[in-house]
């Protein structure tokens, strides 16, 4: 895996995210504006989460469903990214540092984004390749 490679793959992913969480929000707006959603104090909700009609959040919730699992499958894409961009950037590190490091991109999200910001910062000219 070179240098290239790797941050490719991960804006392509978080571009992809980006993607459908665009489309999913526009598909909201357009059906809650299309079907004339008011809540009960006469305000109209932004998003299907703020919707206060629970069966009208249920039919909405329902036709938006689609764009949903899409956006499942992009989140995975890009956790799976940042899963082998980590891994690179903790293989260049020594043993000891290394399985402290492992153990905490995996429990703690301050960790991971401060390990995924570093590998970004890497030079990985100056890494001999085995």
């Amino acid at each position: 895996m070179n240098r290239k490679q790797v941050p490719a793959g991960l804006y392509g992913a978080k571009a992809r995210v980006q993607e459908v969480e665009s489309l999913q929000d526009a598909a909201e707006k357009k059906f809650i504006t299309d079907n004339g959603i008011v809540n009960p104090d006469n305000s109209v909700p932004e998003f299907l989460y703020c919707m206060e009609d629970d069966v009208a959040f249920e039919k909405a919730n329902a036709e938006c469903a689609g764009l949903e699992e899409e956006l499942n499958a992009a989140r995975a894409a890009l956790k799976a990214a940042e899963d082998r961009l980590i891994a690179y950037s903790l293989s260049l590190a020594p043993a000891g540092v290394w399985a402290t490091l492992e153990k905490a991109v995996q429990r703690n999200a301050t960790t991971r984004a401060k390990a995924l910001d570093l590998a970004f910062w890497l030079d990985a000219s100056t890494v001999s390749y085995k």
